[in-house]
């Protein structure tokens, strides 16, 4: 992305860039044609970028289905959207905005790991 390409170079040796994809990227579904693309385009970026930017590291991480404050969702409403939507994954209930950052923060102060992207779904990847 551009942003990446533009600002790399004034980053340290030592720096860490982490993009954000989604679980449409490799979990599709009818109507998530656009999201999919774009997160499949961003994974894709990752995995063949980190070798065009190093030596600073290029990761990611694939968020699943978060319950954040941006959802317009309420009361009863809310909870049976997220109980729904997470009903068959592994860890069945939404996924947490600080647990989104954990991961994150990993993959900046990991200095081993370049070229992977984290999947925080709850298994839902893998159910």
């Amino acid at each position: 992305t551009n942003s990446v390409r533009l600002g790399v170079p004034h980053m340290s040796q030592t720096g860490a860039v982490v993009l954000i994809s989604g679980y449409p990227a490799r979990r599709w579904r009818a109507g998530t044609i656009a999201i999919g693309s774009v997160g499949g385009s961003v994974e894709a970026f990752i995995r063949l970028g980190a070798n065009e930017i190093k030596p600073v590291r290029l990761n990611g991480v694939s968020p699943g289905l978060i319950d954040t404050p941006m959802s317009p969702l309420k009361g009863e409403e809310r909870a049976n959207y997220y109980h729904k939507g997470t009903s068959g994954h592994i860890i069945p209930r939404a996924g947490t905005t600080d647990e989104v950052a954990v991961a994150a923060i990993f993959l900046l102060e990991n200095e081993f790991v370049t070229g992977t992207i984290i999947d925080i779904d709850g298994g839902a990847i893998a159910s």
